[in-house]
């Protein structure tokens, strides 16, 4: 693969800017003539595809600098049936077959002066649209059209200090079809209904002559895509959780709306500079068909009948071109859950279909529980029967725990602030470990659970550090809990005396670098975790006698 190919797959995925796949063209129309028809060829495959826009596809064109004309495709039907060169590219396909439009949508003013025939002048940075948006930066490019960093006028009047917005540009080929002018105003409209702290805010959907756009709230950040790059070996589940949690959410949101995404990947995945996630590109976003044909969404366009789809996170119902359904999201978001996990997708990049033809199973995830992993492998099932039928219940398989879970880490913190002292001052007393009886209490069904959710919640703590504190959120905190409830139980025991051990362990390294001082505070530490604890007895006695 040479340079111009990965760092054309590299911009279709938004991991490198236009500004720099241009540079890049313009060393390869310098390089041998080899290099230059196989980089022309490639452009041209792309463009007729129907994955890059006339607008980029003239730029580099230009910049390649090679006047060698490549033979049309004898089929551009079949052309575009080809998997694009990225597994995260959305699939565009335009078919002379697709059914007459149905919506009850009127796009008549949209379409009223634009004319197929006489392309609409090209869009650079310091473009003006509407007299109203100046293009600052191509961010990237989708399967329907181009995104840019626009700053409002508006907004610079009002002297507002954010005054940037995101616009996505429809691209040539698309937005003198009906069908992809209504999937666009039908992203602008749900998007608005859709109103969720994980979800992009859309402002409106307009045209300026020629071009027909969407605004929507900008952001600064990257995708989910970069992070998993970042991490080829995955993140830890406790760093994991809150992004698979929040993508969850925002799906769920959608779902409670009758309204199932269909193309959910980590390229529509957006993760801002403070951490927060949000879902974008409802482009083709379907409505769930229900018996209530009288409900405003009820469908009467299906954004399917485009084509545009993401083999790679795909159901094998969508493949087939199925009716919509949310377990479509769930097999989409069970794999970039996996991949968020392990670096990796669970199918090596190979579409549903693909993957169940040479019968590939599933590497499971070593760092989550055997219950965890079955909830994360049934919603990675190819038959929509036998994967997860909800959201709630993905969580719940995946997540922590249950909903006890929460409710006890909440607990935890709040109970922090009503204790008095905390095991710093000394003023919570150590707990007396004690031999188990022969006999163990009976204990409820409830009363288990809570024990089990406990012990689940000690170990997260203990694996993020927080053996002790922060005050009534910490594992030590989590194990006295349980022995409220079962004074003999043996797994809250051992616990405890493994945070003992650990504090011993972090006083003895503090010694051997002769900071005498932390030495003896993680011996105290341990001390009012576990008052009788000979390691750190003969410690504290080592450094009170040695000079």
């Amino acid at each position: 693969m040479n340079s111009f190919d990965t760092a054309l797959n590299a911009f279709m995925q938004s991991q490198i800017r236009f500004e720099e796949l241009l540079q890049i063209a313009r060393q390869t129309g310098q390089a041998s003539e080899h290099d230059v028809l196989a980089a022309k060829k490639l452009l041209e495959v792309e463009y007729r595809a129907g994955r890059i826009p006339p607008q980029i596809y003239a730029a580099l064109e230009s910049e390649l600098n090679d006047t060698t004309q490549i033979a049309s495709a004898e089929d551009d039907a079949k052309t575009r049936l080809v998997e694009p060169k990225s597994e995260d590219a959305t699939l565009v396909q335009t078919s002379p077959t697709s059914p007459p439009m149905t919506s009850a949508m009127n796009t008549e003013s949209l379409l009223n002066g634009l004319n197929e025939a006489e392309p609409a002048e090209e869009l650079t940075v310091g473009s003006i649209i509407k007299h109203r948006f100046v293009l600052q930066q191509l961010m990237g490019v989708g399967g329907m059209g181009m995104v840019f960093k626009a700053t409002d006028l508006r907004k610079i009047e009002a002297q507002d200090k954010e005054p940037f917005v995101a616009l996505k540009v429809l691209n040539q080929d698309f937005k003198t079809n009906p069908m992809a002018l209504v999937s666009l105003q039908r992203e602008t409209k749900r998007a608005q209904t859709l109103s969720h702290p994980n979800i992009i805010k859309v402002f409106d959907f307009d045209r300026d002559g020629g071009h027909v756009f969407m605004s929507m709230e900008y952001l600064e950040g990257k995708p989910l895509s970069r992070l998993i790059k970042d991490h080829p070996e995955g993140l830890a589940f406790k760093e994991a959780w809150p992004l698979i949690h929040a993508m969850a959410d925002a799906l769920r949101h959608a779902h409670k709306k009758n309204i199932v995404h269909s193309d959910f990947k980590p390229g529509n995945v957006f993760i801002d500079d403070s951490g927060e996630v949000r879902v974008l590109d409802f482009g083709i976003a379907c409505a769930i068909s229900r018996s209530d044909k009288d409900h405003q969404d009820a469908t009467v366009f299906n954004a399917r009948s485009l084509g545009a789809f993401t083999p790679s996170y795909a159901s094998l119902e969508q493949l087939h071109n199925s009716d919509p359904d949310q377990r479509d999201d769930i097999y989409a978001l069970a794999c970039v859950s996996y991949e968020i996990l392990t670096g990796k997708h669970p199918y090596g990049r190979l579409s549903a279909e693909k993957a169940q033809e040479v019968n590939l199973e599933v590497k499971p995830v070593a760092q989550l529980s055997r219950r965890q992993w079955k909830g994360l492998q049934k919603a990675l099932a190819f038959e929509k029967e036998k994967r997860t039928a909800t959201i709630d219940q993905f969580i719940a398989a995946l997540g922590p725990r249950s909903t006890v879970f929460y409710g006890l880490w909440g607990a935890g913190i709040f109970a922090g602030a009503l204790i008095a002292g905390n095991i710093y001052l000394g003023m919570m007393a150590p707990p007396t470990l004690v031999e188990a009886p022969k006999v163990t209490a009976q204990l409820s069904a409830e009363q288990k659970q809570k024990i089990n959710d406990l012990l689940e919640l000690a170990s997260i703590h203990t694996d993020v550090g927080y053996l002790t504190a922060p005050t009534g959120s910490n594992a030590f905190w989590a194990y006295q809990e349980v022995l409220k409830i079962d004074p003999y139980n043996k797994a809250a025991t051992n616990g405890i005396i493994s945070i003992a051990d650990t504090l011993e362990q972090q006083a003895w390294e503090a010694y051997e670098r002769n900071d005498r001082a932390a030495a003896l505070k993680k011996v105290q530490e341990g001390l009012e975790v576990y008052a009788s604890h000979k390691g750190l007895l003969s410690l504290r006695e080592k450094l009170r006698t040695s000079p």
